[in-house]
């Protein structure tokens, strides 16, 4: 650990001397800065600074269990661990009738519900989203009418609960969907959403799946500061989802160490190399790279970290890093390590984040043992 600290320490240095005063602002002139560093949705953020994603129930499709359910217990957990709210993945589009009116079912309030009341009884704030609507980020003209009556139905249903209660429009946006779309369709969103809910908080993020390389392209409505900007970061991805079957062959190899260089070289799995041409090099430098310059290191998570804390400092807009987190594909003591790092690395920058996720794949609370899984309380919390 000696090792990683030591790099930790002089890589946040040398980041932080450039400050973002060196940030260089390129997103269209319509994204107007905001002056009010107090704003309503600065003071919302400070309801969401540590998170758990209640992954793999809610955003699966209809009439198919993902693994997961959650109770009153979950809720109670995620409390006492030190989290302050839950980020709840729904697929609200699955539970939708026809047009024009798509009717959302009293089955999906009923479940939602379940969730977000619980968070409310156990002094939780909770974030409600859109998940997996794929036939929208695919093809969003087609879909924008059914994805403004989704939210015009949700904000209705929700308008009377506690303003700890927040939206988050999209999930991942991607395809079809990318920012420069999205932006005027996020306007017309929140527009539809202020008809009932005037105070919410709302967060929004851009596109190709959260990225922040995509915060350049964000536009957000300028008489509207109760919003906060979310973005999503699995670096370095090919140790994070290590032997995660949904991310492709590239993922295949197993035995991936936090930090790089490993102990000895690794040769990759062969389907991994045949998916990606880019592979075999990424391996080349894991294997001999020292830990500064190494893939697999602090690097990159600081590198895109340290651009969207500049960004959200350049533009006023509150940021959070609505989802990240290590497969348990990878051994114990990396994911210790490696949520360690990315733990000092969001406090380094302020940056308020929601774990991906809290007991499926990416679990911090491990079920059968009825206690967090090996190391990640002392990660994310500092304690034992």
């Amino acid at each position: 650990m000696k090792r990683v600290l030591g790099f930790s320490l002089a890589l946040s240095v040398a980041l932080i001397s450039l400050g973002a005063a060196d940030f260089v602002p390129s997103n269209p002139k319509e994204m107007a800065p905001l002056k009010n560093k107090n704003s309503a949705g600065h003071q919302a953020l400070k309801t969401f600074r540590r998170g758990a994603n209640l992954g793999n129930h809610l955003e699966g499709p209809k009439g198919q269990n993902w693994g997961q359910r959650y109770g009153a217990a979950d809720f109670a957990h995620i409390k006492a661990e030190g989290f302050d709210h839950v980020r709840l993945p729904i697929r609200w589009n699955d539970y939708s009738g026809p047009a024009p009116d798509f009717k959302l079912s009293d089955e999906i309030y009923a479940r939602a519900d379940f969730l977000v009341t619980n968070a409310l009884q156990h002094r939780l704030s909770a974030i409600v989203n859109i998940h997996h609507f794929d036939e929208f980020t695919t093809d969003p003209a087609a879909n924008t009418d059914k994805f403004l009556a989704l939210w015009k139905q949700i904000a209705r249903h929700y308008a009377k609960f506690p303003n700890t209660i927040a939206f988050e429009l999209l999930n991942e946006p991607k395809d079809g969907a990318t920012t420069a779309v999205m932006n005027p369709i996020y306007a017309r969103a929140i527009q539809v959403i202020r008809e009932t809910s005037p105070r919410r908080t709302i967060f929004i993020g851009p596109g190709k799946w959260n990225s922040v390389d995509e915060l350049k392209n964000l536009v957000l409505p300028a008489d509207d500061d109760n919003l906060i900007v979310t973005v999503h970061c699995y670096e370095p991805f090919l140790f994070t989802h290590q032997g995660a079957s949904w991310a492709g062959n590239q993922t295949k190899t197993k035995g991936i160490v936090f930090p790089g260089p490993p102990p000895a070289p690794m040769t990759p799995d062969p389907a991994a190399v045949k998916s990606a041409s880019w592979l075999s090099n990424w391996f080349r430098n894991y294997n001999t790279k020292p830990m500064a310059e190494n893939p697999v290191s602090a690097k990159p998570i600081e590198e895109k970290l340290k651009r969207a804390h500049d960004w959200a400092e350049y533009y006023g807009r509150p940021m959070h890093v609505g989802e990240f987190g290590c497969y348990v594909g990878a051994d114990a003591e990396s994911r210790r390590r490696f949520h360690a790092e990315f733990r000092r690395i969001l406090d380094e920058y302020d940056l308020a984040w929601a774990l991906w996720d809290w007991k499926a794949g990416f679990r911090y609370w491990d079920e059968k043992n009825n206690a967090p899984a090996p190391g990640m309380r002392e990660a994310l919390f500092g304690k034992k």
